[in-house]
């Protein structure tokens, strides 16, 4: 299977990339399954922070539309989303260009998100007449449910600048500064104890008790 996901652990930081550009990162079911294989490897080693990068223009394009979809089972991409959401690790995202869709909901799963000054998120889907309610359930619970709805239904494009105002991101960067922004944010929060790292992780994931535990 070719490499569409690239991860290193370094200073007890771990680096997961999505590195599939040809196909705009979409979460395809190999990428999905190589990245859920770097998430095992991150925790076997105890890691406790990580940092969700992609290579490429577009950061993630959402699910994989060419997906043969089964009534009753889940895309592939949910997978990787539960993931994240559930992880024992703290995540920072490193968002460089846009992110659509499933990508969002990715990204929301992360505690921390900083942006380069290219990036944009976008909901695509209900402007092509599909409701995607899991990627704006994602999104309420980040920036309330009035201004997710306005998103999805409008399809709007919402700037690295303007996603700090709503307070989906809290950071932007430019382009070529991004992944050593991301790495110095990482590496210092790594260096907190890990009980309060745990604390902190436990909050998030259950989003300070607005959402049950998993």
């Amino acid at each position: 299977m070719e490499p569409l996901v690239k991860y290193r652990i370094e200073d007890g930081v771990g680096y997961l990339t999505l590195a599939d550009p040809a196909r705009r990162n979409a979460l395809t079911a190999d990428l999905v399954e190589q990245a859920l294989a770097a998430h095992q490897a991150f925790t076997d080693a105890g890691v406790l922070v990580g940092v969700l990068a992609a290579e490429g223009p577009v950061f993630c394009a959402g699910g994989d539309i060419k997906e043969k979809r089964i009534p009753g089972v889940p895309p592939s991409g949910v997978r990787l989303v539960d993931t994240i959401n559930a992880s024992p690790l703290l995540w920072i995202a490193a968002v460089g260009g846009p992110a659509l869709g499933a990508g969002i909901q990715l990204v929301t799963g992360a505690a921390r998100i900083i942006m380069a000054e290219d990036a944009w998120f976008a909901v695509p889907e209900f402007v092509h007449g599909r409701y995607p309610r899991p990627v704006v359930a994602a999104l309420a619970e980040i920036i309330g449910a009035r201004r997710a709805m306005r998103l999805m239904m409008t399809g709007e494009k919402v700037t690295a600048e303007e996603a700090v105002r709503l307070g989906l991101a809290e950071r932007v960067v430019p382009a070529a500064d991004l992944a050593s922004a991301a790495a110095e944010e990482a590496l210092a929060t790594a260096k907190l104890p890990a009980e309060t790292l745990t604390a902190a992780r436990d909050a998030w994931n259950v989003r300070f008790g607005a959402r049950p535990v998993a």
